[in-house]
């Protein structure tokens, strides 16, 4: 059955009415006016930024770095690119941004831990897990052993391979390494407390390395030799 409304046939019942054509229009619009007003203005800006995990590192040193500016739109804030700051931070080994809506901005920074120290004509560096320098201080740090190597520069093989051995040996053992002579990333040598020391090579096997060194120390001896795990040796 066909009706007719102002003049015009309509099939299947009642023409809709005339606000349906400009509604979606208009929420669009609005959609856009808030998303201009929340990108372009303070309106929802930051009002906080927050630092968690530093601690040789002040707060203020990584606000800092960080650059995060106070009363900036929040859908502004490039997340990546903080962090990109951050990391480039001597200090800092990962850093992770956040946004905390609706105002507040998360830092999140892992800082690097030292486990040696290189010698240089200026003072002591600091060298983490990884083989990075990252910090310089004025005197020999208290329980890390010293870090021997030709080349102190970044990724110098053999103080990669030094810092994969000092890492991989018993907390126990690793207490006991005054030194690690990394001249050669496939002729590595620590020496102990007690005027000892240990030939250990390259870092193949290192773990079967690292297990076996802790009962060879009960033996009396100067000189102990893990080059190959499978025949080890103790001399005087």
């Amino acid at each position: 059955m066909r009706r007719s409304t102002g003049g015009r046939p309509v099939r299947g019942g009642v023409a809709p009415p005339p606000w349906r054509r400009w509604l979606l229009p208009a929420v669009v619009a609005a959609a856009t006016v808030v998303a201009l007003v929340l990108y372009f203005t303070p309106l929802l800006g930051v009002r906080e930024v927050r630092v968690e995990g530093n601690g040789a590192l002040s707060e203020q040193e990584v606000l800092a770095a960080a650059g995060v500016e106070l009363g900036k739109p929040m859908l502004q804030v490039d997340e990546e690119q903080i962090a990109e700051r951050l990391r480039a931070v001597p200090k800092v080994a990962e850093a992770g941004v956040e946004l905390a809506w609706p105002s507040a901005v998360r830092l999140r920074v892992t800082e690097r831990v030292p486990v040696a120290y290189l010698v240089t004509g200026t003072g002591f560096q600091l060298v983490d897990a990884g083989g990075v320098t990252f910090d310089q201080v004025p005197q020999a740090p208290a329980g890390l052993p010293r870090l021997e190597a030709r080349h102190a520069g970044p990724g110098d093989p053999a103080i990669t391979a030094a810092m994969t051995v000092l890492t991989a040996l018993p907390p126990a053992v690793r207490a006991e390494v005054t030194a690690v002579i990394a001249h050669n990333p496939r002729d590595l040598r620590l020496h102990l407390r007690g005027d000892r020391e240990v030939e250990w090579g390259g870092v193949r096997e290192t773990p079967r390395k690292a297990a076996i060194l802790p009962p060879l120390l009960t033996r009396p001896g100067r000189v102990y030799d893990v080059t190959s795990p499978v025949l080890p040796t103790v001399a005087q």
